[in-house]
């Protein structure tokens, strides 16, 4: 009965048969089949079926949370056999800005595929704020003021501050911002969440106060290194993580405005869920990328 209980998880989980089956490797047919003979098992029916979508019952619903729990229970009574052999493996999902990915992960990934060669990695590069425990990841990485109280959060990494750069030669066309109201009259590089559809207002600290403006410009990206690509080549200002441009701050490519209120904020955190038992597999990713990035 487990697979069938797993194909059911999948399917309430996605609400679609196509996606489940993608996410098992097994065709939409055969999963459908499977929950078919679950459902005559249990003399009841789970999920509601039309040619749009598909729904859980209440019956389902109630069985769902229950089979969810399970499911966990049983992937932690696994881990904990791979832990007592001594041999850690499996998948790590981690939810997480690209940025962190850029900064935090990328540059000591080589180093964690030889020490645990059975650890696979699955990155989710997302800048909005996923439900990581309704999406099954096994941790979100994201600024400390972002992670709900009910998380557990382990600091990756060092403090973070959020400046605006331009190019030279666009400074020479346009005299630099001397407080963060002169941006009206400037092109600025905008960034579009993807996951809610708007872009970024511009953040800065100004007398102890948090001070947002919206501001315009020609050109919209929803990638940071895009951003930061239109202001070396003097399109407009751009408002990024000073960690992205150091290099191009010291070769004098960029060249940083409004330094006085330049935004402060907290260091990236690994959270996860609290539970009694952390697997090894995602033990041994914090312990690896905390390490990497001390001093950073």
């Amino acid at each position: 009965m487990l697979p069938a209980l797993t194909a059911f998880e999948c399917v309430a989980r996605h609400s679609s048969f196509s996606r489940a089956a993608a996410e098992l490797g097994v065709s939409a047919s055969a999963l459908s089949q499977s929950l078919r003979g679950l459902e005559q098992r249990l003399g009841v029916r789970l999920l509601t079926r039309t040619t749009r979508r598909v729904a859980m019952t209440d019956e389902g619903e109630r069985f769902y949370d229950g089979v969810r729990v399970g499911l966990d229970e049983l992937g932690r009574a696994l881990e904990s056999l791979a832990q007592s052999r001594e041999h850690v493996s499996g998948t790590v999902r981690i939810n997480m800005p690209r940025v962190a990915y850029q900064l935090l992960i990328a540059p000591h990934l080589a180093a964690f595929a030889v020490r645990h060669p059975d650890v696979g990695l699955e990155f989710a590069l997302d800048d909005g704020l996923a439900d990581i425990v309704a999406d099954r990841f096994d941790a979100g990485m994201r600024l400390g003021e972002s992670i709900e109280a009910d998380m557990v959060a382990v600091r990756i990494g060092g403090e973070q501050r959020m400046i605006t750069v331009g190019a030279p030669d666009y400074l020479v066309r346009r005299p630099p911002p001397a407080v963060p109201e002169d941006l009206a009259a400037h092109e600025c590089v905008r960034y579009r969440y993807l996951s809610s559809g708007r872009t970024a207002r511009w953040t800065f600290r100004r007398d102890g106060r948090t001070l947002e403006v919206d501001v315009g410009g020609r050109f919209i990206v929803n990638d940071a290194e895009a951003e930061i690509d239109l202001a070396r080549r003097g399109f407009g200002l751009v408002q990024t993580l000073q960690s992205l441009v150091e290099g191009d701050l010291a070769s004098g490519r960029l060249v940083q405005v409004l330094a006085d209120c330049a935004m402060p904020l907290s260091a990236m955190h690994l959270y996860f869920p609290s539970r009694a038992q952390m697997p090894a597999r995602l033990r041994v990713f914090i312990d690896h990328f905390q390490a990497a990035n001390e001093g950073v």
